[in-house]
This record gives structure tokens, C-alpha cells and sequence, in this order.
């Protein structure tokens, strides 16, 4: 049994192909998902509870509209820890359409006693567009805040944290580490989450195939968009969607301390300022 845990607002088409991706292309798994939909108004949760009814084993919880990401999924997360009993978790962008059996193979990487992972190593799903370019997967620090992506090809896939497109974790795992920071609307969560498992030592590894198709985000209009004025780049910046300054300047100071906060708190404001 596998729980899959995901937050959804307003991309009905893109949600129903997420989960049949994995219910249709996973064959000898069988499937509960714990969906969070934030309100959506083009008929998402209508088509859920329609899947429900014909038989799917969904728990779909309502959300006001101001969840965002981290807060639609933290309400997952205590949803699943407090009613649900599960050999696997698994955490999903609802964006991704999975590759046929990716999700088989990922359990049965974990079972492979030959491969040496340990009961509580972690997977991490990486995706590629629609060309089979790395789009997102884990990543592994080098030098203070700034880190690597680390892509399925590579020989060392440990990573110290991921996007949460698709992460694999064994129900002991899931239920110790605890929920996504309070700190956290939109963003960074997932990073958060994931440095917090290497705290506590557990092993995660970036899985060494793709999972699936999710495209990177386009930068363009967002706050790192040079073509934007330094007002509209700042506005942007500071939406809930952007980097606030908040949840920025608290991440760094939990995971790297107040010198890397002090540091880079105020570095994107210097990018905008300098037109970078």
C-alpha cells in the first residue's frame, strides 16, 4: 500500500493525469491518496469526489484558498500521519505525468538487498521535460548555501535535499520526521524537510532513472526576470509566489546560521537593485 500525499488548486487536467499516471502505470501497487485541493474553482474537487465514488480510495480535504503549496501539503502530511497506515509514502507535485512503473521500480530499488540501501533510505523521483532534459531531483550543498542538482546520470547520487516532485519514503521515515516547518507558505518547505532528514542521518539518494515529465519553471515574470523594472521585480519578489523575505531569512538562519543569513538575506534585493 502506498499513500500518496499531494495539494492541488485549479489545474483539474493536470491532476487527473497525475494520478492516473500512477494508479494506470503501477499495476501491482495499490493506491490511497490524501489530496488537499485549496478551493479550486474549475471543477478539481468535483472530479475527485467522482473518482471516489467509482471506487478510488481518496480522502480529499478542502483547503480555503490560502493554503499555497507548503501549507496545502503540511495539511496532507498530519492528515496521513494521524489516519492513515501505509508501507510507503509518497509526496507528489501534481504537475508530474509519471513514466509507466516508475513507482514499482523505485520500491523495488529499496527492497533489493543486493543494492545495500538502508530500511530508512530515502528516493527522490527526478524529472525531465518533454525533451528529456533534467528539470528537477536532488540537490547536495558545496559551499555554504550554493549547491549542485544531482541527475540521475551521475555516479554519486546522495543528495542533502530535493524538489518534492516525487519523493519515496518507508512508513517508519514518514511518520518520525516531522511536518513541514510553520515558517513556510510556498516555497523552500521542501528543502527544509529534506535538510532536516539529514540532521537526523537518514540516507537519501536520488533515484537512477526518470520518473517523470514535469517542465521547469519559466523564470520569465517572475522577480529574476532582468527584463522586469526594479519595482515590479521587488513586488514580485515579495509575493507569497516569490522569495519573501520572511520565510527566506528564516530558512537560512535554521539551516546555515545567522552569519549565511546576515550574508544572503539581503542579496536578492542587491540583484534587483543592480539589475541582475
Amino acid at each position: 500500500m502506498i499513500t500518496v500525499i499531494f495539494t492541488c488548486f485549479n489545474r483539474r487536467e493536470k491532476t487527473l493525469q497525475c494520478m492516473k499516471s500512477l494508479s494506470g502505470g503501477n499495476k501491482d501497487l495499490a493506491f490511497r491518496y490524501v489530496i488537499v485541493d485549496d478551493n479550486s474553482t474549475d471543477g478539481t474537487y468535483e472530479a475527485l469526489e467522482d473518482l471516489k465514488r467509482s471506487g478510488m480510495t481518496i480522502d480529499v480535504l478542502r483547503g480555503t484558498g490560502n493554503l499555497f503549496w507548503a501549507g496545502g501539503m503540511r495539511k496532507g502530511i498530519a492528515y496521513a500521519k494521524e489516519n492513515t497506515d501505509s508501507d510507503y509514502y509518497l509526496l507528489v507535485n501534481d504537475d508530474v505525468d509519471f513514466m509507466p512503473e516508475a513507482i514499482s521500480k523505485m520500491i523495488q530499488t529499496l527492497q533489493d538487498k543486493k543494492l545495500g540501501y538502508q530500511k530508512d533510505t530515502v528516493l527522490v523521483g527526478p524529472m525531465c521535460d518533454k525533451n528529456g532534459t533534467f528539470s528537477y531531483g536532488g540537490i547536495r550543498y558545496q559551499n555554504g548555501i550554493h549547491y549542485a542538482e544531482v541527475k540521475p546520470s551521475d555516479e554519486e547520487r546522495r543528495c542533502d535535499s530535493f524538489n518534492m516532485n516525487c519523493l519515496l519514503l518507508p512508513k517508519h521515515v514518514f511518520m518520525e520526521i516531522p511536518n513541514f516547518d510553520e515558517h513556510y507558505i510556498h516555497s523552500l518547505a521542501d528543502f527544509d524537510y529534506g535538510l532536516e532528514m539529514k540532521r537526523r542521518g537518514i540516507p537519501m539518494y536520488v533515484y537512477h532513472e526518470y520518473v517523470g515529465v514535469c517542465p521547469d519553471n519559466d523564470l520569465k515574470g517572475g522577480w529574476s526576470d532582468t527584463s522586469l523594472s526594479r519595482l515590479e521585480r521587488l513586488k514580485k519578489k515579495e509575493s507569497i509566489k516569490g522569495a519573501p523575505f520572511k520565510p527566506w531569512f528564516y530558512f537560512l538562519k535554521k539551516n546555515f546560521g545567522w552569519t549565511q543569513a546576515l550574508l544572503h538575506g539581503f542579496t536578492p534585493y542587491v540583484r534587483i537593485m543592480l539589475g541582475k
